[in-house]
Order: C-alpha cells, then structure tokens, then sequence
C-alpha cells in the first residue's frame, strides 16, 4: 500500500510555483519594509514628524520597488524547470535591484531626518543635515546634534511681533544666517508650561491633548503640530492647505 502511495506522487515534493515564490519574495519584502518603518517612526521621525519632516519620501522608494517590482519580477522569471544555475542569476539580479534601492531610500531617509527641531518665535523649525552642511560648524557644535533622535532647541528672540520682524528683515538684508540656524544661540526646551508659553508666542494649549499647537516649517512642507511639553514629543500634524 506504502509503495503504491509512494509511487503515485502523493509524497513527492511539489515544486515551488511562480506564484507562491512572488508571494514569498513579497514576504520577505514585506518584513524588511517593517524593519525600517519602525526604526524611521521610533527614532528617526518620531511621532508627528515622520509626515512633517518628509520620513515618507525615503520609504517610498523601498515601499514600491520591494514590494511592488521586486515580487512581480520574481513571478516573470521564476521558473521551477529552468537550470539552477540560470535560476541563481535571474534572482540574484532582482536581489542586486531590491538592495540598490534600499540604499536609495535609506541614503534619502538619512539625509532628511531631522537633526533638531528649533523654535524661533511662534514657529518650529525643523532642520537636517542639508539645512546645516554648507555652515562649517565646529566640533563641539555638531556634538550637540548628535544622536538618533532629533534635539529640541529654542531661539530666545525679541518679545513683540514688530522687534522680532525687525530683526528678521535685517538678517536677510544682511545676508546673515537665518536664526533657526544660529547654533550658537541654541537654548534647550524647557519641559515647565509657563515657560513654554513665554516661548511659544501665539501657540495654543490644548486641554484635550495636554499640548501647545504650533506652527511648524521644515524643507519639506509647513502645518502645525501638537508639542506635549512632558515628554517633548510631536504629534497630530496638521499640514497646510495646498
């Protein structure tokens, strides 16, 4: 009975189809995508400034190549019959693509993470590395920035609307580097309501949330966002209408 079994295939390993190769390859994919996400989302873009700061652009490039071209390319090549060794090269030439980009959109991730986060009046300003390369920034500067995660500051500025955009204007008439980049001047955010309310001239304190909405600006595209002094964390970011 065993060897008529045997004999008719019931035991025989069934080769691996296209289809079911494509929807691995979309697995794998799919659990790399995952990875990345949540290191961009825990430490990279934390909370609100993952849409803010642009932490979705690098992804996209991941997101549609691994998920997307990777597995549809793997169910047009693959082919259970074709010699191992062709079989080798065409999936090891869809694995050269995949990493190529993967290092695409982990160089974009990189570049435009933010660094910190700097309050200057009534506005965040949301700052990476391109924003501060072309400054020359000394050592113990470029310390302060340093870290997985962006850095809050603040920029103590005239109190009145009409000083601050005296000196403002002077600056840009000067030519002279624009205060949310004045690393010099950086002051570290308090966690204290009250002080933050001084600072955040104009922000509005949010009972429901237990945060200040302000505005908020980066490379990228402005909004406001939610600021929880506790924690000094964003989120609920609200872009601008187009």
């Amino acid at each position: 009975m065993l060897n008529r079994i045997h004999e008719s295939g019931m035991f025989m390993r069934r080769p691996l189809s296209r289809w079911s190769a494509g929807a691995l390859h979309f697995l794998i994919s799919l659990a790399i995508l995952t990875v990345l996400a949540s290191i961009a989302l825990l430490w990279l873009f934390p909370s609100g400034l993952f849409q803010a700061a642009g932490g979705w652009d690098g992804l996209k490039i991941i997101a549609a190549v691994d998920l997307v071209l990777g597995p549809c390319l793997t169910v047009i090549v693959f082919n259970a019959l074709k010699p191992r060794s062709e079989l080798v090269r065409d999936l090891s030439l869809i694995a050269l693509v995949q990493m190529f980009a993967l290092g695409a959109g982990a160089y974009v991730v990189v570049e435009s993470r933010p660094l910190a986060v700097v309050q200057v009046f009534d506005t965040f300003h949301v700052l990476n590395w391109k924003d501060y390369r072309q400054l020359n920034l000394r050592a113990g500067e470029l310390e302060r920035l340093s870290g997985w995660t962006p850095k809050y500051f603040y920029v103590e500025v005239p109190g009145s609307a009409a000083e601050f955009l005296v000196l403002h204007t002077k600056a840009l008439l000067n030519g002279d580097t624009p205060l949310q980049l004045r690393v010099d001047q950086y002051r570290e955010l308090s966690s204290d309501r009250q002080t933050l309310e001084r600072i955040f001239r104009g922000a509005v304190w949010s009972e429901e949330n237990a945060c200040f909405r302000v505005d908020i600006q980066s490379s990228y595209q402005g909004g406001s966002i939610c600021f929880d002094p506790k924690t000094q964390r964003m989120k609920d970011f609200v872009p601008d209408p187009s």
